[in-house]
């Protein structure tokens, strides 16, 4: 029965279906950005780059990243099977254009004292997208340590 293939076939797809349509968790985004603390203000802009916007409040001082990021949609190809009766079909399609591509943003508002060292940070934004755009600073660190002792 070719049907009962095309079934199980689904159901052993659907986990990396599932998978790929998950999100970062929120608590990872978190973990991330908040790595960052404590850290100066200069070593922020030296890899996350220079900020969007800046401003003062009176000991306070405030570096703002603002990302915006527009994907189209995917083109997409398709193919299903279905029985009637005695008869059997397999149906190709394919989409060329598919309208819902993705806006995603991310606003990551680091607040830091007089001495540059950066005390608060907060974010707003697509979970993916913020995770993604943030830099990691333990693998920096890593990195770091890697390249000190090749030299």
């Amino acid at each position: 029965m070719p049907h009962s293939k095309f079934k199980k076939l689904i159901i052993m797809a659907l986990p990396l279906i599932l998978v790929g349509c998950s999100t970062v968790p929120v608590e990872q985004v978190n973990n991330r950005l908040s790595a960052w603390k404590g850290q100066h203000i200069d070593q922020v802009i030296k890899y996350w780059g220079l900020p969007s916007k800046q401003r003062q409040v009176g000991q306070k001082h405030y570096a703002e990243w603002i990302n915006k990021s527009s994907e189209p949609g995917n083109t997409a190809i398709s193919i299903g099977t279905g029985t009637r009766s005695r008869h059997s079909g397999i149906g190709i399609g394919f989409t060329l254009f598919d309208l819902g591509g993705t806006d995603d943003a991310c606003s990551r508002l680091v607040t830091y004292g007089e001495n540059g060292l950066v005390s608060e940070i907060s974010w707003q934004g697509t979970n993916d997208f913020c995770f993604e755009i943030t830099p990691d600073l333990g693998a920096i660190r890593k990195n770091k340590v890697v390249m000190e002792q090749k030299g």
